[in-house]
């Protein structure tokens, strides 16, 4: 009985006569494979970045119910495979913590999508700074103010206590979208 659990934990649940993809990974590492090829998933994920976007502010539209909120994104390399990429979306009311490996959204009603800011890896981060003069002055620029927890330039401000809270007063955010309005053309003739 103890075998047959085995097999069952090393077969794929959705067809169970293809081995899970943990299985044939740990099976390569045991046998010394090198050189083995897989497809670039990363193209793939990568490429539907924008469909993902669009697709979370579809979301956070009908849960908000026509309220502004805020899209965060999180990608994150798998360590354990080279091309794996891990893409997390989470909407929310209120504005997120910059963190590494993330880019933020605020989405108004009426469909107007203004973005916050992107950062990099925490390893991506210090070669940018250790080379400022091959990357755009102002990404350059932001990481260092990361680096500092100068998080009034990511629409945060210190309350009483010294605890950073949203700035509702913050206007830094780039404009990325909006509805075109539709401006009515009147002919007058005299």
């Amino acid at each position: 009985m103890q075998k047959r659990d085995i097999e069952m934990e090393n077969k794929s649940i959705i067809d169970p006569r293809r081995e899970t993809a943990g299985k044939i990974y740990r099976d390569a590492q045991i046998s010394g494979e090198r050189g083995v090829v897989i497809g670039d998933v990363n193209h793939e994920i990568k490429k539907d970045l924008v469909v993902d976007i669009n697709e979370a502010i579809e979301e956070g539209t009908k849960a908000m119910e026509g309220k502004p909120f805020y899209l965060a994104i999180y990608e994150k390399y798998d360590l354990m495979l080279k091309k794996g990429l891990v893409r997390i979306r989470k909407i929310t009311k209120y504005r997120p913590y910059p963190e590494q490996d993330m880019m933020a959204f605020h989405v108004y009603p009426g469909g107007d999508v203004y973005f916050c800011w992107e950062l990099p890896h925490r390893s991506q981060m210090m070669n940018i700074l250790s080379c400022p003069d091959l990357f755009d002055p102002m990404r350059v620029d932001m990481i260092r103010r990361w680096e500092n927890l100068q998080l009034e330039y990511f629409g945060f401000k210190k309350d009483e206590e010294g605890n950073w809270v949203e700035n509702e007063l913050f206007r830094g955010d780039q404009l990325l979208s909006t509805k075109p309005i539709e401006k009515k053309s009147s002919l007058l003739l005299a």
